[in-house]
């Protein structure tokens, strides 16, 4: 999980950027409760359903985390100052609406807070918060927190790369495992319920898995969710998934034959794809136009021939996000930032020939970048 220091060192990066009137910050993004606070309701149980926390930072240092007394667990464990739990269901009431009860509960907190100047995130913040709001601060002025955050989110700390690290290492067990035991005969739902399972157990704990996990002729279509498709014998199989620990992921590919050797075809394909990927490579560094580095990869893919079977992004950003900035695109309006967290991703789709994309992460340095995922990038699987 993400560590006190890191969340303090973020919420103090934040007050930095902020304009000096700013009193509070409401904060109310999922992914952003993770970031400031390490709050991250689980996925996997019931207390989590449709449920939401909200913090309140004051500029004198207070980290004020609101949700109700079923996500106790995780409210515990969030790294704040000061928690405030409604108790919303306990098995012997009915309940009230969950969301009305946290507004409440956020106002009446809210009514203690000196200051009249708030920053929040308009796409959101429940309207019921703001409108409270108004009612008990008249002149009330509000910031908009969203670029802002977006900003700092790019140049990840320590902790961050930490989650993604671990993140891209259970992966990596869930598609070694994939490469070694899909067999002909197998469903792509089988290989999915195959990564998922050792992806839990690599990590030691529950864990979301999401991707493309699709075969032969459907490679063909970039991507797609798991199906009962058999795979068969000398077909392609494309993996691009991620597994979410702690609210952030990595991202990779890799495109493999099951159970037979690649067309002469197909190598073209994958050669294209990996000296594609090593230019892409060449032009990582901070500083760098996210359309230069796309630009590395698109004119490998061109030039031989295959400019018009690459129809998506050479890559983008990653983290608490998917995709996330900076975007790797031919009109891309951003540049490289140390810290940025980035995949490259080349890819070739030629109808009866077959489609394979592979992909790796990267974190950006100054002078270059550091590779952050080991997985095997192979058209051939083991034997």
């Amino acid at each position: 999980m993400l560590t006190e220091a890191g969340c303090r060192a973020r919420r103090e990066r934040l007050w930095e950027k902020l304009p000096r009137e700013v009193d509070w910050v409401i904060v109310t993004e999922p992914a952003h409760l993770i970031y400031f606070a390490d709050f991250c309701p689980s996925p996997f149980v019931f207390n989590s359903q449709n449920a939401r926390g909200i913090l309140l930072l004051g500029r004198s240092g207070e980290a004020v985390l609101i949700a109700d007394n079923l996500l106790e667990l995780y409210l515990k464990s969030a790294f704040v100052s000061e928690r405030v739990m409604p108790v919303w269901y306990h098995c012997v009431e009915s309940a009230g609406d969950r969301g009305s009860l946290l507004v409440a509960t956020a106002l009446a907190r809210l009514a203690s807070c000196a200051g009249r100047s708030f920053a929040y995130e308009p796409s959101c913040c429940p309207a019921g918060l703001l409108d409270g709001l108004r009612a008990i601060r008249p002149g009330l002025a509000l910031t908009d927190l969203t670029p802002i955050v977006g900003a700092l989110r790019r140049a990840k700390h320590a902790d961050e790369i930490a989650l993604i690290r671990r993140s891209l290492k259970v992966a990596t067990a869930g598609l070694r495992a994939a490469m070694r035991e899909i067999q002909p005969g197998m469903t792509e739902l089988d290989a999915y319920r195959l990564v998922q399972r050792v992806a839990g157990e690599a990590a030691g704990a529950q864990v979301l898995v999401y991707g493309d996990f699709v075969s032969g002729p459907r490679c063909e279509q970039v991507g797609g969710a798991p199906s009962d498709r058999v795979v068969k014998a000398g077909e392609l199989v494309l993996l691009d998934f991620s597994a979410v620990i702690g609210g952030y992921r990595g991202d990779f590919c890799n495109t493999f034959v099951c159970a037979g050797q690649p067309s002469p075809q197909q190598l073209e394909l994958f050669n294209a794809c990996l000296a594609a990927m090593q230019a892409g490579e060449r032009s990582l560094r901070a500083g760098v136009s996210g359309r230069v580095v796309d630009a590395a990869v698109r004119q490998v893919m061109t030039q031989r021939g295959l400019g018009d079977r690459f129809p998506h992004h050479a890559g983008h950003g990653v983290g608490l996000g998917h995709p996330e900035a900076p975007f790797l695109v031919p009109e891309s309006s951003e540049t490289l930032v140390a810290g940025d967290v980035v995949t490259l991703e080349p890819g070739a789709y030629v109808p009866g020939v077959g489609g394979m994309r592979y992909e790796r992460n990267y974190l950006i340095t100054g002078g270059g970048y550091e590779s952050l995922s080991d997985h095997p990038i192979s058209i051939d699987a083991p034997v």
